[in-house]
């Protein structure tokens, strides 16, 4: 039989997802004139989205866009993946 990857986790340092998610946190829509992060965040849209809310619902493979599901676990600083 054939062996498919159907999820996986991915590890991030917590103040790179910060940093990432704080480079996309103001980009608004031009059609819309709303925040890009609303749609890219769920249901908790633009006030309540954070870091690891904003990456959870990118992993989320019930969202329509994720082709399989992805656990991001974000490390403090300088840890490793245990």
């Amino acid at each position: 039989g054939a062996q498919a990857v159907l999820e996986y986790q991915v590890f991030y340092r917590r103040r790179y997802a910060e940093d990432a998610f704080a480079s996309c946190r103001d980009v608004r829509l031009p059609a819309t004139g709303g925040y890009a992060i609303a749609t890219m965040c769920g249901r908790y849209g633009a006030q309540l989205c954070t870091a690891q809310r904003w990456l959870d619902f990118q992993g989320d493979k019930n969202n329509g866009l994720a082709p399989l599901q992805i656990d991001f676990r974000l490390l403090p600083d300088g840890a490793e993946p245990g």
